[in-house]
C-alpha cells in the first residue's frame, strides 16, 4: 500500500484508493481530503523521478485505475468504464471489472487507454450531469481510436439525482453505506443482480459522438469546437522593487534601468555578484552563533531572457564597466610598481651572487693546506638565507575578473589572486556546451569545487611541472537565452544533474517591458561614482578593523550576526528546513532551496560589506541586512519556480512549438508524426516529442487524429492528423 500524509493543507484524509499495475504492484494512490465544511482536495501521490512518494504525477499518459483487475478480465467479458476512484472501487470490490482515469471529468483525454484494445465490449456509465456526459463522450474518443476498439454502449442508471454517480446507485439499494467501507459480502450478488438489470437498458453511443470524434475522412467533415489557446506556460514572477536594492546602489541601478528601458533585475543581479566576487575570500561569514560553519560570498548569477529584446547584456555590461575600472587602475598602478620591483629583485639576485662569489671562494680554503674554515661558511649561509628571506616576490597583477576557464590559468590566476576571481561570460551557452563535453567534464567539476569558495587544488604535469593554488574561489556572472537553458534543465529534470544550475543561485528572468519609451538623459555620475567608490573601498577593506574576528586556527577573518539578525537568520532556517523543503514537490526545486542555506547568510555579508564601504555600519551583521537577505531569497524563488518550469511540460513546450508551425501554414493537413519529426525543427526532432505535442494539440481541438483500416498483411499505417480548419 502507498503510505500517503493524513492531513493535507489542513484538511483530513478521508480515503485513499491505491493504482496497481498488472502484477498487482501499488506504484501510487489518490487520496480524498475534506474539512468540516465539505470543501475538498483530491491528490495523486506516485513515485518522482524514481525517489519516495510525492504530491503530483509525472507519468505522461496516465495510467489507468484498475490495471490489476482489468489484466486478469477475459477480453471477450464486458468491461465497466466509470469516472473517478470513488466510482470504480466498489463495482471492483463485487466482483465487476471497472476502470477509470485520474484527474476528474476533463482529464480522460491524459488518460493512457490502450489496455482496453482488444476487448469484446465496453459499458460506459456517465454521471447525470453535463460533465459527466462531456467525460463518457472523452472516453468513447480516446477508445475509438485504438487499433482494435471496443463495442461501446451508454448505461444510464436509473434513479439517479442530478450530478448522481455509481456511488449515489449503491446508497440507493444500500442504505447504511457510507460510499468508502467495504460491502457486505452477502451483498455482492444482490448488487451483480441489480446491475444486470440495468445493462437491459444500455444505448449505442450517441451519434454526436460519433461524428465529433470519428466521422468523414478529412478534416472538413469533423465536427470541430472552438480550439484553445496555446501559448509557453511561463509563471509569474516577482519584480524587483527599489527597496530590495542595497541602498547605495538603488539610485545608480534605478537610472540604469530607467535610460535602457529594461528590467533593473539584470543590473542587480549583476552588482551583488561583482561585490561578492571582490570580497570574495577575503573574509566570510559563520552563520550560527556558536557553530564554525563558514560561508564564502562569492555567488553566480544569470541574466535570462530573450536576444535583443531585454538587453540584458547591456544590463550586464553596466556593472561590469565598474569592476573593469577597478582592474584598469590596479594595472597602472602594476605598472608603476613594475619598476621598483624589478629593480629590487635586480639589487637582491646581485648581493646573493656575490654570496655565492664569496662561497666559491671560501670552498677552496687558506693557506697551503686549502683549510676551509667552518665559521666563514656559516656567515656566509646566514647572509644567503636572509637575502632569500627578504627578496621581493615577482610583481603580479591583481585582477578581479577574466574570461578564462581552463584549469591550469585559472589556478595560476587564483594563486595570485587569493580572494578569488569573477568569470564573466556574456553568453554561458557556450561554456555550458564546453562543460557538456568529455574535454570539459574536468573543468567542470573545477568550477563546481570553485563556488565553495575555500577549496584548494593541486596538479603536477611533466612539461608543466607543479600548478597550485591553497584557495580556489569562483564567481561567476553571464547571460542566457531561454531556449538554450531549456535543454540542460531536461537533462537535470532526467537525472542528470550535478547541481550546476542550482548553484545558479542568482538567476533572473523577469518580464518583458509592457512598454517602452525613448530615454536620452545624462546618466547619474554621482551615484555612480558612489557605487565605484564603495567598489574600490572593498577591494581593500580592513574587515578586521571593520568588526570581523580571526584567530590563529582562523584562514580568514568572520563575522556573524548580531542578536537582532541571529534571531532573523534562526527564524529563515527552521522554516526553510521543516517547511519550505519538507513540502516541495519539485525535486528540482528541493535541490535549488538546498543551496539557499548558504545564499541567504551570502546575501547578508554582502549587504553588510557595501554599507561598510559606504561609512554607514561595522561589526557584526546586522538583522537590517539579515532581512533584506531573507526578501531576496524569496524574490528569487519566484523566478527558481519559472526558470524550472521550463522542465515540468516539455510536452506542452513540444506543442506550443508544434502550433507555431501550423500557424506559419508549413504544416499540411492531414499529417502524419514521421511527417513532422524528419523534418528536424527544433523541439520536434524525434517521435516522441512530436506524439506528445499532438496528444496536447488533440486536448486543446486544434487536431483530430483518424487511423486507417489495418491491411491484411504488412505494416499497419500511421495515424493522420487532420488540422482544425480555422488554421487553414
Amino acid at each position: 500500500m502507498v503510505d500517503v500524509p493524513q492531513s493535507y493543507h489542513g484538511k483530513p484524509l478521508i480515503h485513499a484508493w491505491t493504482y496497481c499495475a498488472t502484477d498487482g504492484a501499488p506504484f501510487g494512490a489518490v487520496a480524498r481530503y475534506q474539512d468540516g465544511d465539505g470543501k475538498k482536495d483530491i491528490v495523486p501521490f506516485f513515485k518522482r523521478n524514481g525517489t519516495t512518494w510525492a504530491a503530483g504525477i509525472e507519468l505522461n499518459p496516465r495510467p489507468l485505475f484498475g490495471l490489476d483487475k482489468l489484466a486478469a478480465h477475459p477480453k471477450d467479458k464486458a468491461v465497466f468504464i466509470v469516472e473517478g476512484e470513488k466510482s470504480a472501487a466498489p463495482l471492483q470490490s463485487i466482483g465487476i471489472t471497472a476502470v477509470s482515469s485520474l484527474g476528474g471529468s476533463q482529464a480522460a483525454k491524459q488518460a493512457d487507454w490502450t489496455p482496453l484494445s482488444g476487448y469484446k465490449l465496453a459499458y460506459l456509465l456517465p454521471d447525470a450531469d453535463e460533465p459527466g456526459e462531456h467525460y463518457m463522450q472523452d472516453v468513447y474518443r480516446a477508445l475509438s481510436a485504438l487499433e482494435s476498439p471496443p463495442l461501446c454502449k451508454v448505461v444510464v442508471l436509473s434513479g439517479l439525482p442530478v450530478a448522481g454517480d455509481v456511488v449515489d446507485w449503491i446508497q440507493s439499494l444500500i442504505n447504511d453505506w457510507d460510499g468508502y467501507a467495504p460491502i457486505n459480502e452477502a451483498l455482492h450478488e444482490a448488487l451483480r443482480e441489480e446491475l444486470r438489470a440495468e445493462l437491459k437498458n444500455a444505448e449505442p453511443v450517441p451519434s454526436d459522438w460519433t461524428l465529433a470524434g470519428l466521422a468523414g475522412s478529412c478534416s472538413s467533415v469533423f465536427e470541430w469546437e472552438k480550439p484553445n489557446k496555446i501559448e509557453t506556460k511561463t509563471p509569474p514572477v516577482q519584480a524587483l522593487p527599489p527597496e530590495l536594492m542595497p541602498e547605495p546602489f538603488r539610485h545608480w541601478l534605478a537610472d540604469v534601468s530607467h535610460r535602457m528601458q529594461t528590467p533593473p533585475d539584470f543590473a542587480a543581479i549583476s552588482s551583488i555578484v561583482i561585490v561578492g566576487s571582490i570580497i570574495g575570500a577575503g573574509c566570510s561569514i559563520k552563520p550560527k552563533k556558536l557553530d564554525d560553519w563558514e560561508i564564502i560570498p562569492n555567488v553566480w548569477g544569470a541574466a535570462i531572457g530573450r536576444p535583443s529584446v531585454v538587453l540584458k547584456s547591456p544590463s550586464m555590461k553596466e556593472p561590469m564597466n565598474l569592476l573593469e575600472r577597478l582592474q584598469a587602475e590596479y594595472g597602472e598602478k602594476f605598472e608603476q610598481d613594475k619598476a621598483g620591483a624589478e629593480f629590487d629583485s635586480l639589487a637582491n639576485k646581485a648581493m646573493i651572487d656575490d654570496v655565492k662569489g664569496q662561497l666559491s671562494k671560501a670552498a677552496k680554503g687558506k693557506g697551503k693546506d686549502g683549510v676551509v674554515k667552518g665559521d666563514d661558511l656559516q656567515k656566509l649561509k646566514a647572509d644567503y638565507m636572509e637575502l632569500s628571506e627578504n627578496a621581493e616576490p615577482e610583481a603580479t597583477r591583481r585582477l578581479f575578473k577574466t574570461n578564462e576557464t581552463s584549469v591550469q590559468s585559472m589556478t595560476v590566476l587564483q594563486n595570485q589572486n587569493p580572494r578569488g576571481l569573477l568569470t564573466f561570460r556574456d553568453e554561458l551557452t557556450a561554456l555550458l556546451v564546453k562543460w557538456d563535453s568529455e574535454q570539459g567534464a574536468d573543468e567542470r567539476a573545477y568550477f563546481l569545487e570553485g563556488w565553495n569558495g575555500n577549496g584548494s587544488y593541486t596538479d603536477f604535469k611533466i612539461g608543466r611541472g607543479l600548478t597550485e593554488a591553497p584557495n580556489i574561489c569562483i564567481s561567476l556572472l553571464g547571460g542566457i537565452q531561454p531556449d538554450k537553458l531549456r535543454r540542460y534543465l531536461y537533462q537535470a529534470q532526467n537525472g542528470a544533474n550535478d547541481g550546476l544550475m542550482q548553484r545558479l543561485q542568482l538567476a533572473v528572468w523577469p518580464d518583458e517591458p509592457e512598454r517602452w519609451q525613448l530615454i536620452d538623459t545624462v546618466p547619474n555620475k554621482a551615484e555612480k561614482r558612489r557605487a565605484f567608490d564603495i567598489m574600490k573601498a572593498l577591494a581593500e577593506l580592513d574587515f578586521i578593523g571593520c568588526g570581523a574576528v580571526q584567530s590563529e586556527y582562523d584562514d580568514r577573518p568572520y563575522f556573524r550576526f548580531d542578536d537582532a539578525g541571529q534571531a532573523v537568520f534562526n527564524e529563515w532556517l527552521t522554516a526553510l528546513q521543516t517547511v519550505k523543503i519538507q513540502q516541495e514537490s519539485n525535486p528540482l526545486m528541493v535541490e535549488h532551496f538546498g543551496k539557499f542555506r548558504s545564499l541567504m547568510p551570502s546575501l547578508a555579508l554582502i549587504f553588510h560589506c557595501i554599507d561598510i564601504a559606504d561609512g554607514k555600519a561595522r561589526g557584526n551583521v546586522s538583522a537590517q541586512a539579515a532581512m533584506l537577505a531573507v526578501e531576496w531569497c524569496d524574490y528569487l524563488e519566484s523566478h527558481a519556480r519559472r526558470i524550472y518550469a521550463m522542465a515540468e511540460s516539455p510536452e506542452h513546450e513540444a506543442a506550443v512549438r508544434l502550433a507555431d508551425k501550423i500557424k506559419a501554414g508549413v504544416v499540411s493537413s492531414p499529417f502524419t508524426t514521421k511527417a513532422i519529426y524528419d523534418k528536424g525543427w527544433h523541439g520536434l526532432k524525434d517521435k516522441e516529442e512530436v506524439e506528445a505535442a499532438c496528444s496536447v494539440l488533440i486536448e486543446e481541438n486544434w487536431l483530430m487524429m483518424q487511423r486507417k483500416p489495418k491491411p491484411p498483411t504488412g505494416r499497419p499505417p500511421l495515424p493522420e492528423y487532420y488540422i482544425n480548419p480555422v488554421f487553414l
